[in-house]
């Protein structure tokens, strides 16, 4: 196992949510180890980090920008005080738009979710929480201005509260589909199969896998999310998945 695959296992465990623990901790940082041995940059390039956006590429920028921006409005639109608010017409036509697009950009996300730069990827759930926040305050703030007669047309203040409980209820149903972060490490773990392949395939890569998926049990004891018993009992598992050092590999 190179420096940069240590320092890369390192790093990524470091960054994992304090609140993963335990088995779920485990294979998060077994997708880490994955993560840093099977993405190994070439000889003299860096590592790209899942934290830097300065390496994705601007359609998926401006992807982000507008779901987040759709969030917002869709519940955001009444805001304001008195006399300084939307009119409130054009504030529910707003969050009719901000929360059609919301729910279609959440689909796409779930959709498109392996094509994305992993900042990206790892973030898809945040637009989506900010929408299910402000939602149900939108759709309040837009009944409280029909029922005390401040807008005209009762039709669209109708129709907005209505799109905005449907795309309540479907904003539910996408974050309940789209993985965090640490189940997007744990996906990226190996198999026992595929551990078991890479062993035939390429003993020395499969190694550095062992070492990888060690040094990221060490570093989640370390930081208090694996305890003492369950850490030597994945270090035994390890040796179940891997071979114990120095075996060889198994023949074909």
């Amino acid at each position: 196992m190179s420096e940069w695959e240590l320092a890369r296992v390192r790093d990524q465990v470091a960054q994992l949510p304090g609140s993963l623990r335990g088995p779920s901790a485990v294979d998060a940082g077994r997708g880490v180890a994955a993560e840093a041995v099977l993405q190994a940059p070439a000889a003299g390039d860096d590592y790209p980090s899942t934290q830097d956006v300065s390496s994705v590429s601007g359609r998926w920028i401006a992807f982000g920008s507008v779901q987040l921006v759709a969030a917002i409005l869709a519940g955001a639109s009444h805001f304001g005080a008195r006399g300084g608010r939307l009119e409130p017409e054009i504030a529910a036509n707003i969050a009719v738009i901000g929360t059609l697009v919301s729910v279609i950009f959440g689909v796409l996300a779930l959709r498109l979710g392996a094509s994305m730069p992993m900042v990206l990827r790892s973030a898809r759930r945040t637009p989506i929480i900010i929408a299910l926040v402000l939602l149900p305050i939108g759709f309040t703030l837009g009944l409280v201005r029909l029922l005390t007669g401040e807008s005209y047309e009762d039709v669209e203040m109708i129709r907005a509260a209505v799109v905005q409980a449907v795309g309540f209820a479907a904003l539910l149903v996408i974050i309940r589909l789209t993985p965090g972060a640490a189940e997007l490490r744990a996906r990226a773990g190996l198999s026992d199969a595929e551990c078991a392949e890479l062993r035939v395939r390429d003993p020395e890569l499969a190694q550095r896998m062992k070492d990888a998926e060690i040094q990221a049990l060490l570093a989640l004891t370390a930081l208090g999310q694996v305890d003492a018993q369950l850490a030597e009992r994945e270090s035994a598992r390890i040796d179940e998945r891997w071979g114990e050092s120095g075996e060889s590999s198994p023949s074909t």
